[in-house]
């Protein structure tokens, strides 16, 4: 039986340890063809409703086929004949789903996240449903896993070109792994330390998407920030891309949480977060940084509503300048087939301060980020 997200009809969701499994009645398999043809029929609905492909049921058996063909045909031979045609459609869909890629779908429910799982072809996607939407949380290419396919992950690696030569990097938010495939290969004189909360995104990152934990790639099961109250270590990038489907813990966001991050970077450390654009929080997002370091520049994530800040812990040398010595750095393979480091230099730019002046900077005592993120903005995807 393929597992499915949604659920229609009369079909119903059994709960096993966390699964979603999309369970037919007795009456959809009473017959082969009909199963076939009805199933391709819900497929099609399904399809256009959210964006799924074609399923034949694979709960369809044709042990007994000679009794219900004879039942099939004697019954009612014009029915037969229009069940013939139905079932030739679903024959014909069923192969058309072989050309567009088979996609199939896992849910799981945890205590911090409603996540699916969705694989066409090579490509495996965790995804995060929140507010009647599903985010994309990650991808890997399980044929090529150092493939950075979700957009702005690009731009987190290509924060590089401020300092080549990690050592220690920590990443809050696991999602599915895919950026720590990267960074293994990409970097490998280098150890990456990413602190995750749900302890079953962790379990399905290994699962589904091909993680594997080593001395260089570890994770913690543990709220991000907490972590940094107890960790000892100085890094040299600290990656926020701690997403709820659309959404940062306000706790994650607020000029306390900046100083303690700070406080966990060395000399010329690195701080990276991910955001979104198109809301009065991205506006407070950096005027709360502002307040804590030096600089700040970002990469705009085309065709999207992300953009990757990029803080410095260090006043000198500008970004500016540093973007102009890029030619001068020097990458490996993996990191080249992701990161063109001359284009990221000349799309990086300075996060001036935006013309909404009354947005609040984020503290502890106060950090309206669901307000903020309501009202949303003009400002277009680049």
């Amino acid at each position: 039986m393929r597992p499915a997200l949604f659920c229609s009809g009369d079909e119903f969701v059994e709960y096993n340890s966390g699964v979603h499994c999309l369970l037919r009645s007795s009456g959809k398999i009473r017959r082969p063809f009909r199963g076939v043809a009805q199933w391709n029929f819900y497929s099609w609905k399904h399809y256009w409703s959210a964006g799924r492909g074609f399923f034949v049921d694979p709960e369809i058996r044709n042990a007994p086929t000679a009794a219900r063909l004879v039942d099939f045909f004697g019954r009612d031979p014009i029915l037969a004949v229009v069940r013939l045609v139905f079932a030739a459609f679903a024959i014909v869909s069923a192969s058309s789903e072989s050309c567009l890629g088979q996609v199939s779908s896992l849910s799981f429910e945890t205590p911090y996240n409603h996540i699916t799982i969705e694989r066409s072809g090579s490509i495996v996607e965790m995804r995060s449903f929140w507010r009647s939407k599903l985010y994309r949380e990650s991808a890997v290419d399980l044929t090529n896993p150092t493939r950075l396919i979700v957009p702005y992950t690009a731009s987190i690696a290509a924060s590089a070109i401020f300092h080549p030569q990690p050592k220690n990097a920590l990443m809050i938010g696991l999602g599915g792994g895919g950026f720590n495939q990267f960074f293994e290969k990409a970097f490998p004189g280098a150890t990456l330390e990413t602190v995750e909360l749900d302890p079953q995104v962790l379990a399905l990152a290994q699962k589904y998407l091909g993680l594997k934990l080593s001395d260089r790639n570890k994770v913690d099961v543990l709220d991000g920030r907490m972590f940094l109250r107890h960790a000892k270590t100085v890094y040299d990038w600290i990656i926020l891309d701690a997403f709820r489907g659309g959404f940062v813990p306000p706790h994650l966001k607020t000029v306390e949480f900046y100083k303690l991050v700070q406080t966990h970077l060395t000399a010329d450390g690195l701080f990276v977060a991910n955001v979104h654009t198109n809301s009065s929080l991205f506006a407070s997002d950096i005027r709360s940084m502002r307040q804590v370091f030096p600089q700040l520049g970002m990469f705009d994530v085309p065709q999207t509503d992300n953009a990757v800040l990029v803080a410095a812990n260090f006043n000198s040398p500008a970004f500016a300048e540093m973007a102009k010595q890029t030619v001068h750095l020097s990458f490996n393979e993996t990191f080249c087939r992701n990161v063109d480091p001359a284009a990221a230099a000349k799309s990086f730019h300075s996060a001036a301060p935006e013309t909404n002046k009354n947005v609040p900077v984020l503290t502890d005592d106060f950090a309206p980020t669901e307000f903020l993120d309501a009202v949303k903005t003009n400002r277009a995807a680049r």
